[in-house]
């Protein structure tokens, strides 16, 4: 009874430090993520007609350098 006791300890801490860690890192990716997010909204919109005619020129230019390598 007592090494069924012990092995029980070390069940639920192994699987508390599991949990732990595992939370920990989805935390992390998540701030990582909102904070990216955060961001690139942020650039946009503090950039106003700017922004959007860079964000414009930038995808013209994309699609112009894909068309003169296809053709």
């Amino acid at each position: 009874m007592e090494k069924l006791f012990i092995i029980m300890l070390i069940v639920i801490a192994v699987v508390a430090f599991i949990i732990a860690l595992v939370s920990s890192i989805l935390e992390g990716l998540y701030e990582l993520l909102c904070d990216f997010f955060q961001q690139a909204g942020a650039l946009f919109a503090g950039a106003g007609i700017y922004g959007i005619i860079t964000v414009v020129c930038i995808v013209i230019f994309i699609i112009a350098v894909i068309y003169i390598i296809k053709g």
